[in-house]
């Protein structure tokens, strides 16, 4: 927050002290209502997957695809740096 809040306060609109507090507040309290609706929907989706042992076995076997596939990245990726 030190280095992202300070390019959006104006000194010339007011107290800086303020204005840093209000934008930091601002961002927590978003974070919190976003993230808090995500671990409600992952609870809701999670206790739907556990009641339904098709769906269970079908979660299971892509995220096994999927680390299978970036094992397979990293192994054929190579080098990132050009």
């Amino acid at each position: 927050m030190v280095a992202f809040l300070p390019q959006f306060v104006d000194p010339h609109r007011g107290s800086v002290t303020l204005q840093l507090v209000l934008l930091g507040a601002t961002q927590k309290i978003t974070g919190v209502l976003v993230l808090g609706a995500y671990a409600l929907a992952s609870g809701a989706v999670g206790a739907w997957v556990m009641r339904h042992p098709r769906a269970r076995l079908w979660q299971q076997r892509l995220a096994g695809c999927l680390i299978i596939g970036l094992g397979v990245r990293m192994v054929i990726g190579g080098s990132t740096s050009r």
